[in-house]
């Protein structure tokens, strides 16, 4: 099964990410004091994350300005928490699960037909920019079908390093991109795989 999100991020003439479109994002944050400004600055952090795929210096600068702090302190948040970017993802976007379940069916060997055939490794993107990939170690929820990747919205398990390369030459293939399929309706889900209620896979 395969999830995915528009044009690959919503750019600035300049290439950057539109300020003004970030700034639209934090007005949606209207902290009463101080401390909720603290609170809620990761929320704010995860949503431009989450749009863009990935928070620029100068849309770090914005979210510092609008909630009264520094730079260094914004920049320190995302460089602390793995699931931040501050680069451009590529085209294409995955998440391969290296935890328990995954590790002992296998993804290690995903590890290393990434860097043997596309030529990444964790946090990497192709040179052609089509494809980012992070390998993370926390569960992605569908432990019966491991080894699994994300690749933009869609779960694939049971994979091998041959089917591995062949879904991705697949998603490549047919276009669009993570951005596309983030912001798009939500796919049914793939046979076995049940979604919570949140919309997310249920946890085995």
């Amino acid at each position: 099964m395969v999830v995915a999100d528009s044009e690959q991020t919503e750019a600035h003439p300049s290439g950057g990410i539109d300020l003004e479109v970030v700034r639209e994002m934090l007005s949606h944050f209207q902290p009463r004091d101080f401390q909720e400004a603290q609170e809620l600055i990761l929320s704010a952090l995860q949503e431009v994350n989450e749009h863009f795929g990935y928070v620029s210096l100068p849309a770090a600068e914005a979210v510092a300005e609008h909630f009264g702090t520094t730079a260094n302190r914004i920049y320190g948040l995302l460089t602390f928490y793995a699931d931040f970017r501050t680069e451009p993802r590529g085209k294409h976007f995955m998440l391969l699960c290296h935890g328990m379940s995954c590790y002992v069916t296998g993804s290690q060997q995903l590890v290393q037909e990434l860097n043997d055939t596309w030529g990444i490794a964790d946090g990497g993107t192709t040179a052609d920019g089509e494809l980012t990939v992070q390998v993370v170690n926390g569960c992605l929820g569908i432990c019966d079908r491991a080894p699994i990747v994300k690749l933009d919205a869609d779960f694939h398990g049971d994979l091998t390093t041959e089917s591995l390369t062949d879904v991705i030459r697949r998603t490549i293939a047919a276009g669009g991109s993570w951005h596309d399929a983030h912001h798009a309706p939500a796919a049914p889900p793939a046979p076995g795989i049940e979604p919570a209620p949140d919309g997310n896979p249920r946890k085995s």
